[in-house]
């Protein structure tokens, strides 16, 4: 019923727990996983971010439009932020070279607030869709969930919404189409935002069909206190 279906995990390696929690997680489903766990913030010395990542604070402020009076000012990417933000993009990548006709990206602190999250998830996949990524976690929080939705969610026959430019939600569970993650990749690199808000960018730019789901399937665990945070 999953073959249809891969998952692939942002994750620090060094978080060891986290790991064994997602495994014990995926584990006894049937379905196909895979951890993305290099560019560590602990190598990226190594490496030549400015394949990735360019800290221009010109583009910076031209991008950063789309949030109008909400926009952060420029700052320049922890190393955390920007393994982070690679990842993402090393699982994009995966995707594109991948059978998967979709593909669920997950950050390694997320917990599903259902045990038949699976069964939630395809049944968004066996239906036909216009989206062409579509969020399912709780993101800014269910509050901030509802009021961008709006009433919309009341409708009881709906169980996904297209939302407006910006269309992110924090990225610690969505799902990409194959057939839409050439789009999504071309021109991404190098980005010039931490990963959530650069992919809003691009979703914009092109373009693209962002839905939510009415009903979020994980929660954060860092921002419940499960986990310490990793980002800052």
């Amino acid at each position: 019923m999953t073959s249809f279906l891969k998952i692939y995990i942002i994750h620090y390696s060094r978080l060891t727990e986290r790991k064994k929690n997602i495994q014990l997680l995926l584990d006894p489903l049937s379905v196909d996983y895979e951890f993305i766990e290099t560019y560590d913030r602990d190598d990226l010395k190594n490496v030549d971010v400015t394949m990735f990542y360019e800290d221009n604070k010109k583009i910076f402020s031209e991008k950063v439009k789309l949030w109008g009076e909400k926009a952060n000012e420029h700052s320049t990417m922890s190393e955390s932020e920007l393994s982070c933000s690679i990842k993402h993009i090393e699982a994009l990548n995966k995707i594109s070279h991948g059978n998967a006709e979709f593909n669920l990206i997950l950050e390694d602190d997320v917990i599903p607030k259902y045990t038949n999250f699976l069964e939630r998830i395809t049944s968004f996949l066996e239906k036909p869709s216009e989206w062409d990524v579509l969020f399912i976690g709780e993101g800014m929080g269910e509050n901030y969930r509802k009021t961008k939705i709006g009433l919309r969610r009341l409708n009881p026959l709906r169980k996904t919404f297209k939302m407006p430019h910006p269309a992110t939600n924090c990225l610690e569970a969505y799902i990409v189409k194959k057939s839409s993650v050439t789009t999504i990749l071309d021109e991404l690199t190098p980005i010039n935002l931490v990963i959530d808000w650069e992919l809003a960018y691009q979703f914009y730019k092109k373009k693209m069909n962002i839905y939510w789901s009415k009903k979020s399937i994980f929660i954060q665990g860092s921002k419940n206190n499960t986990y310490k945070s990793e980002l800052r």
